[in-house]
């Protein structure tokens, strides 16, 4: 194959967005490019495929000669930055270099229909016939899985970070809520900060709790015992755009999410299931303890979950999907 494709890595996180990109390289490859990953575009052509995961980037090397990109949309980056450095003018210039970005691209990834529809609003134009939506995911169905579930315990969860965006403080006041009406129940969590999470489970008075800190590969395992996991956020526009790993992460290992209604597009896509509660923020702790006393059937929450991953969470789909996109938009490298 002549035809060069290089997506662009040069971000600390990229182990968080190595499944998404995985998708998008093995399109391209079934589209006719030879696709490698690159953190410098030293010897890349003008002339060759980029896919930029930031629209920053893509914005910078435009007016380097770089035109024939992809963009994957991965956030609402001027939200987020205004949440950090509470800047307007940083906040108005990043806004209009994504949307140039976006406008100037052969195509656009978003990560939910929502996030589509507010740049689409923002930029007072239509992006719908050169962009897909995916969601944001990092694991894959597996059936066994819940042939190892005790469901008869109330065993909750929370994974990840306790960086505040995370919402660890508002999970524990759910948490502690529930424990101060429900028999038997246990937090479970996996976090790296083990001190300052068991320090913030102490002072807010949980009683029954661990907190362990485990290597990436060893989480699925550890998951295996709990049987409710927590995603809560704050209601923002960051917050409304996302589609965090994390559902995919709980509901690979068969833990029933319980999280934020303002995560727009999982909220969608769960409305008819069962297994699946979304949150208001004004938290109604007795249909949450309904919802967790209701009696769980193995075969029911594998079945609806396992929905989920043929399509939502499927690489296949998804790739077949972008495939189709990239040959009508004429990107196709076998053309």
């Amino acid at each position: 194959m002549d035809n060069k494709a290089f997506i662009y890595i040069n971000y600390s996180n990229i182990v968080v967005l190595q499944s998404y990109l995985d998708v998008v390289r093995d399109a391209l490859e079934r589209s006719g490019y030879n696709c490698v990953y690159t953190k410098s575009l030293d010897g890349v052509t003008k002339m060759d495929l980029i896919v930029f995961p930031m629209g920053i980037d893509a914005f910078k090397y435009y007016f380097k000669g770089y035109h024939n990109y992809i963009l994957w949309q991965q956030g609402a980056t001027a939200d987020e930055s205004f949440m950090r450095n509470h800047s307007k003018p940083r906040y108005w210039i990043l806004n209009k270099m994504d949307l140039f970005a976006m406008k100037k691209a052969r195509a656009i990834l978003y990560v939910s229909q929502y996030m589509r529809d507010y740049y689409e609003k923002l930029g007072k134009c239509s992006f719908t016939n050169k962009s897909y939506l995916m969601p944001c995911f990092n694991e894959v169905y597996d059936r066994t899985v819940f042939d190892l579930k005790d469901y008869s315990k109330k065993v909750f969860t929370y994974v990840g970070s306790l960086d505040l965006w995370q919402c660890f403080e508002q999970t524990v006041d759910i948490y502690k809520r529930i424990e101060g009406k429900l028999q038997d129940c246990f937090f479970k969590v996996l976090t790296f900060d083990e001190e300052k999470g068991k320090r913030i489970l102490e002072e807010k008075g949980v009683k029954n709790f661990s907190v362990k800190r485990v290597p990436k590969e060893e989480v699925k395992q550890e998951l295996l015992e709990a049987n409710y996991g927590f995603i809560i956020r704050e209601d923002s526009i960051v917050n409304r755009v996302a589609t965090p790993t994390k559902f995919s992460s709980y509901l690979s290992s068969g833990v029933i999410p319980i999280f934020s209604k303002c995560l727009t597009d999982f909220t969608q896509e769960s409305s008819k299931m069962k297994y699946a509660l979304p949150l208001d923020e004004d938290i109604d702790v007795t249909s949450l303890l309904d919802f967790v006393n209701q009696e769980i059937k193995k075969e029911e929450i594998s079945k609806e979950y396992e929905r989920l991953f043929s399509e939502y969470y499927s690489p296949e789909h998804h790739t077949k999907q972008l495939t189709l996109l990239f040959n009508k938009l004429g990107i196709g490298g076998n053309r």
